[in-house]
């Protein structure tokens, strides 16, 4: 530990000949607020990160110039008062965002502004990257957020469900010398990542999978939105395929949101079966529960994609967003194997000697 906080420290020292990464968000919520509270505690710490370093930078490249949010109880109010549970060394507010789908908040009031008001600010602070945490089933807000990061030239990151990388729109960031990132990020160690990892498992120790589920129960807002029918069956599809992409075969499968839990907050639980069969068809069957927070199950993703992205920017080698996009998202425009996608990460942008 003495020796990582000596690196850390070195580092510090250097970073005014660094590029420093500067990052932007709409939707304060857990994830965000976990995500503020890690850059802070990681100042002086390792432990807990999945890279510490990559692509030659440290979390401590990292800064985060704007947060956005349309629930009036949040707009105005500075992060430092939001983390109660850390002390933050900022005196960031929340600003207002934009709106472009219908919403419930618990006190019913929002705040919003225009998008060219969103552009304007944007401007001013002139962030590397756009990251998209805000409620899913939000497409419509979604597709305005990543339109103002292609209009004011910076890159675009989609933590949500909601579609919106295109090859056009691909192209045209990339026209920039920017990228968009996603869809729907895949945390960590959450229901979908292990899930895929249990599933390449068993194939490659020569069991054929017959029949498997996954159903996962969460107490969150997000979880809460994701009850909306459409929604619901949207997120279960995307689950799915993401899965189903470890087998090299058709079994009946099904993954998704199942129920909101109030009393487990910022909590899921996760509850798979799988059914399947070995040597002269003998029987094996997998009953398991996978208990996570969701908020933090997150954060090593989005710290990965945006070193891992700013790197390649900065080399003008805008086509390992696929990769990029295959190792942190559920979605993304070209899905491989989870074990193959977190080689290639690794390879790409944390083992090799010019990093």
């Amino acid at each position: 530990m003495a020796s990582s906080r000596k690196e850390l420290n070195g580092h510090r020292q250097e970073k005014n000949q660094m590029s420093k990464i500067n990052v932007a968000i709409v939707g304060v919520g857990n994830v965000t607020k976990t995500l503020i509270r890690g850059l802070e505690f990681y100042q002086n710490s390792t432990e807990g990160l999945w890279h510490p370093k990559l692509a030659g930078f440290t979390v401590n490249d990292i800064s985060v110039s704007g947060v956005y949010d349309v629930d009036s109880s949040k707009v105005g109010k500075k992060i430092k008062d939001m983390v109660t549970d850390y002390k933050i060394n900022s005196d960031l507010s929340v600003q207002a965002g934009i709106l472009d789908d219908p919403i419930n908040v618990p006190n019913g009031q929002l705040k919003s502004i225009q998008y060219n008001e969103f552009v304007d600010s944007l401007k001013k602070i002139k962030p590397d990257f756009l990251v998209n945490l805000i409620s899913s089933g939000m497409d419509k807000s979604s597709e305005s957020y990543a339109k103002a990061a292609l209009e004011v030239g910076c890159s675009f990151l989609n933590a949500t469900s909601s579609k919106t990388i295109t090859p056009e729109l691909r192209s045209s960031f990339e026209s920039k010398g920017a990228m968009i990132l996603g869809d729907d990020l895949m945390s960590q160690f959450g229901g979908t990542a292990f899930h895929r990892g249990m599933m390449e498992l068993l194939i490659n120790r020569g069991i054929t999978i017959r029949k498997a589920y996954q159903l996962d129960v969460g107490g969150n807002a997000d979880t809460q939105n994701t009850m909306a029918e459409q929604l619901r069956e949207k997120k279960r599809k995307i689950k799915t395929e993401s899965i189903s992409i470890e087998v090299p075969y058709q079994f009946r499968s099904t993954a998704g949101t199942t129920e909101y839990a109030e009393q487990l907050g910022n909590s899921r639980v996760s509850y798979y079966w799988i059914e399947a069969k070995g040597f002269l068809g003998a029987p094996l069957e997998m009953d398991l529960s996978l208990r996570t927070n969701d908020s933090s199950n997150g954060c090593n993703v989005i710290l990965d994609s945006i070193r891992a992205a700013k790197f390649a920017i900065s080399k003008n080698d805008l086509a390992k967003s696929e990769i990029i996009s295959a190792y942190a998202f559920k979605n993304p425009p070209k899905k491989t194997k989870i074990r193959e996608s977190i080689k290639a990460f690794e390879e790409t942008f944390a083992n090799s000697a010019n990093y």
